[in-house]
């Protein structure tokens, strides 16, 4: 029931933000419709493939479609949102990633997978939808920058697993998880945390001249 209702809140979420960007993005309303989806599901359903669940899981619920669509709908009727879009998106976008990380582990463990399938699969449950929406509203994803973004999520996974071995009940262990990684999400925003940038060496004049 718990699990549920996490993974209902993390559609939500995951939802809202992509509807958001794809307001941003000016695109039309199937357009908005279809990001929003992206997001919310993308990251689920790669992590269904890989363990094997198959149909991925929000074709088997409507409720899953339904809370997308009532995401995309709340996000067009509230034009007020656009003035401050940026920070509403990264938001709900933190949100959705502690959620997602929870639950990818959660599945992940459900399976019998190991310390590294665990904390593979929470970190492509929480940045695969976001990777997918940032490709179709032709951005670089953001996990792909130097933002913390996965590193939050691999490191609320690697908490999950190590909670396992103290006396904390499991909702306890997970909630606490899910509210380090919105935190260090959000703090890293808000102090512009990240990790540096790889650059190509740079060639030197005498050596373009060869």
């Amino acid at each position: 029931m718990a699990l549920t209702l996490l993974d209902y809140l993390g559609i939500f979420a995951f939802a809202l933000s992509g509807a958001l960007k794809g307001l941003r993005k000016q695109l039309d309303p199937f357009g908005v419709l279809v990001l929003a989806l992206a997001t919310a599901v993308g990251g689920g359903t790669i992590r269904d493939v890989v363990l094997g669940n198959i149909p991925p899981y929000w074709l088997s619920e409507r409720n899953y479609v339904l809370l997308v669509i009532a995401a995309t709908l709340i996000a067009v009727g509230m034009p007020r949102l656009l003035e401050r879009t940026e920070g509403v998106i990264l938001f709900f976008d933190a949100i959705g990633l502690g959620l997602y990380t929870v639950i990818g582990a959660t599945k992940a463990m459900e399976k019998g997978l190991g310390g590294v399938g665990v904390v593979a699969l929470a970190c492509v449950t929480a940045c695969g939808g976001g990777m997918i929406r940032d490709l179709l509203a032709a951005e670089v994803p953001v996990v792909l920058r130097k933002e913390i973004y996965a590193s939050a999520s691999i490191l609320g996974a690697l908490l999950i697993l190590g909670l396992q071995y103290t006396a904390l009940p499991s909702p306890v262990s997970l909630t606490a998880s899910a509210i380090v990684v919105v935190v260090l999400r959000l703090l890293a925003l808000r102090f512009h945390w990240g990790l540096p940038a790889m650059k190509a060496p740079v060639k030197h004049d005498d050596e373009t001249r060869r």
